[in-house]
């Protein structure tokens, strides 16, 4: 199971209506994150997270369906490994 981390050359900044933004500084590329993306990101901020646990937090803390949080959750945290704002890692 991967578990996946935010790099060190990722600033996040969460803004007061819930969404946020992402820069890689290395690249100076900026991402806009909705409140779900800034959840998710928040979760894996903690500490390294795989796909199930984000989907468990999604779960808690909005309403949606088991199978909407884990697609959530699977294709935000590839988009971001994508994008090469985390790392992926065996877990």
């Amino acid at each position: 199971m991967k578990c996946y981390e935010p790099i060190p050359e990722v600033s996040f900044t969460r803004f007061d209506e819930g969404e946020g933004i992402l820069l890689h500084l290395a690249n100076n590329t900026y991402y806009t994150l909705n409140a779900t993306g800034v959840f998710i990101w928040e979760q894996l901020a903690q500490g390294p997270k795989s796909v199930s646990e984000v989907a468990e937090a999604l779960l808690a803390h909005f309403d949606v369906s088991p199978q909407e949080a884990w697609r959530q959750a699977e294709l935000f945290l590839e988009e971001l490994a994508q994008q090469g704002l985390v790392k992926a890692q065996a877990g």
